[in-house]
């Protein structure tokens, strides 16, 4: 499984996200990750959303007239 998880996505994600990074650390974190991401494959749950998260957003901040 951790060779599904890509380092270098990790290491684009991270960048995206302004996360700084050494070099060793997006294949830590794949190997990190690997079992979880096992278990979801595996499990393949259904997890609903109750709103779209924009949404969830926009109510948080107050935004939404009622």
């Amino acid at each position: 499984m951790a060779d599904e998880i890509d380092p270098e996505r990790i290491r684009i994600i991270a960048e995206a996200a302004c996360v700084p990074l050494d070099a060793a650390t997006p294949a830590r974190i794949a190997r990190a990750v690997a079992p979880t991401a096992l278990g979801f494959a595996t499990a393949r749950p259904v997890i609903p959303f109750e709103a779209e998260p924009s949404t969830f957003a926009v109510v948080q901040r107050g935004e939404l007239d009622r």
